[in-house]
């Protein structure tokens, strides 16, 4: 006997609870990224900090079969992410503190981030088959390498501003 494909609407009502508030925290993050704002520079590597730790595990779950892939999308990923960075979208302010200049990019790759591991948690949960497949881990680790290292790239962007230059007056 077989069973029938999960529908989306069977999807979304099995996700935990939990992982909707994670949604909400990730998107209310992103979204804040949207305004101009000062912060200090240990809590702009806070989020791409905790963007290695997320890596660095899946690479090692993953195993040395995919790091190619990983490579791949490292070197991609972090030069697309240094280009985005605008000229003028930071400022390195006295005390420690960093201006950013809002924009909309952080809350597109929260969310894509964000989506994309979800997606693949689901695949992996409908399909268990995938768990052996190289293609899939070649695919995902290149996907997820790609999105985590744009958000290093615009992070190593910003910091090559703060310290190439003098603090400004607020």
């Amino acid at each position: 006997m077989t069973t029938a494909a999960p529908t989306i609407l069977d999807i979304l009502t099995h996700t935990p609870i939990w992982v909707w508030a994670i949604f909400a925290l990730v998107a209310y993050m992103g979204y804040q990224r949207t305004r101009d704002r000062t912060v200090h520079l240990g809590r702009l590597l806070l989020f791409p900090l905790a963007m290695i730790v997320l890596a660095v595990s899946g690479m090692v779950n993953a195993g040395l079969s995919v790091l190619p892939a990983i490579l791949v999308g490292l070197v991609i990923g972090g030069v697309s992410g240094w280009l985005l960075e605008r000229d003028g979208a930071t400022r390195r302010l006295a005390g420690g503190k960093v201006w950013l200049r809002g924009e909309w990019w952080s809350l597109v790759q929260v969310l894509a981030i964000f989506g994309f591991r979800y997606t693949t948690t689901v695949i992996g949960a409908v399909n268990p088959g995938l768990g052996g497949d190289l293609t899939f881990h070649l695919a995902t680790a290149l996907v997820s390498s790609l999105l985590s290292a744009m958000i290093l790239g615009r992070t190593l962007a910003r910091l090559r501003v703060y310290f190439a230059s003098a603090p400004v007056a607020a």
